[in-house]
């Protein structure tokens, strides 16, 4: 079996070095690529096919995904024409000590990556659709500014709670249109009982839109809890300035995600438009689970990509980075055991979220999904919570592969019924 040339691409911010190794793993040359550079990149894209014609076979191009600073580098020698394989930063570092001495610097790292591949025979990735690659760049962009909005959230109530405490009892969501526009215009006690009647209530009712009766007792609320407060509000010019910093950053970032969401329903939608539709019936799929909203499934298929590429649940219950670490030597077996945490840390986040949505009762009193709010209660007999919520993780996995694996929307059954269904099918056969 001819083995082909391999390129380990150990990737940076501003340049990355390439390795390539012959069939026989002698290194065959060594070039640094900087990426504001056609030229530099061409002349990489040189060697490799200089390779090429050396060996009669076309070299494979290995890199670590690094940020977003392997991109440029993937879809150039993508386009160009060669098979390149993405690699998580934990294969790279699994063979770190492939050597005695201990060496670490771009160019072994470059070598240390080709020899992965030659050894591990790591799957190529395939080349990402452009449109996939948007949504994830647009979902963790949404998580990212949701993160940066806990923060100044916090930091406003930090500052209600020493300028106007009982602020709440007027308005237990402090985040919403009405309440940011009241504080903004009045943002202190002695304010708000200065403020005239019917300009107040006016902003209350247009902020909120729950008409003038509403209105008009949230005012009188408000001018209650405002007397209450005047004497210990801590209303001087810094608290008040740094109140109006972090409700015009609320907004900002509030807007951002809207506009975020917005940029993703529009993907989906032109999606859906298409002759041959790709992210409308997977999104659809997904959003038949229940807790599954269009975000959520939006995350799930740009973090996954190619549901076809994990041949069973345990693979893409391990890519969630769900599954249990193994602490295992000679006779012994460990058995506080952890999640791995080693795949995909946003997939963990929206599965969490899910799971509690599935344990949870809607407003009417239902359950939103009774199999798995019933499978959760039974764990908590014997287990601690978190392990019992991690459980119903593990099993929502499950349901997604099933669901991507089957292309059938999701149906609640309970474990009983599943189980004859499944005599059913195996009988049929």
């Amino acid at each position: 079996m001819d083995y082909p040339p391999v390129a380990g691409i150990d990737v940076g911010k501003n340049f990355s070095e390439m390795c390539i190794l012959s069939p026989n793993n002698e290194i065959y040359h060594r070039i640094k690529i900087y990426h504001d550079s056609i030229d530099s990149i061409k002349e990489a894209i040189g060697l490799l096919q200089k390779a090429e014609k050396d060996f009669a076979i076309r070299p494979v191009v290995v890199l670590e995904s690094t940020g977003h600073y392997h991109k440029i580098l993937f879809h150039y020698l993508s386009d160009s024409g060669f098979e390149v394989s993405i690699i998580n930063p934990i294969q790279s570092d699994s063979i770190k000590n492939i050597g005695i001495r201990k060496v670490k610097n771009d160019k072994f790292d470059a070598h240390k990556i080709a020899l992965l591949y030659r050894f591990s025979f790591i799957k190529t990735t395939v080349v990402p659709d452009d449109v996939i690659d948007c949504l994830k760049s647009l979902c963790r962009q949404y998580y990212k500014l949701g993160d940066e909005l806990t923060t100044y959230k916090n930091r406003l109530i930090g500052i209600i709670d020493q300028v106007m405490l009982n602020f709440t009892d007027v308005f237990q969501n402090v985040y919403s249109n009405t309440a940011l526009a009241v504080l903004d215009r009045y943002p202190s006690p002695k304010q708000i009982l200065k403020a005239n009647k019917q300009t107040l209530i006016s902003l209350i009712e247009k902020t909120s839109k729950k008409g003038l009766a509403w209105s008009t007792e949230k005012y009188e609320l408000l001018v209650l809890k405002a007397k209450e407060f005047k004497d210990l509000s801590i209303n001087n010019p810094g608290n008040l300035a740094i109140l109006k910093v972090n409700i015009s950053m609320v907004r900002t970032l509030q807007d951002a995600q809207k506009d975020i969401l917005d940029a993703i329903n529009e993907i989906i939608l032109a999606d859906s438009l298409e002759d041959n539709p790709v992210l409308a019936p997977i999104i659809n799929l997904l959003c038949s689970i229940p807790g599954i909203g269009i975000l959520t499934a939006a995350t799930i298929l740009a973090e996954v990509g190619d549901f076809s590429a994990f041949s069973s649940p345990n693979k893409l219950v391990a890519f969630f980075g769900i599954d249990p670490s193994v602490n295992q030597s000679g006779e012994f077996t460990g058995t506080r055991n952890k999640m791995s945490k080693r795949g995909s840390r946003l997939l963990r986040r929206v599965i969490f979220t899910t799971a509690l949505a599935n344990i949870r009762s809607k407003r009417n009193g239902d359950k939103t999904n009774p199999v798995l709010y019933e499978f959760y209660q039974k764990k908590c007999t014997n287990k601690p919570k978190k392990v019992a919520l991690g459980a119903v993780m593990r099993k929502l996995v499950n349901i997604i592969f099933a669901v991507m694996r089957d292309k059938k929307p999701f149906e609640l059954r309970t474990p009983e019924e599943h189980e004859e269904l499944l005599l059913t099918r195996s009988s049929v056969a």
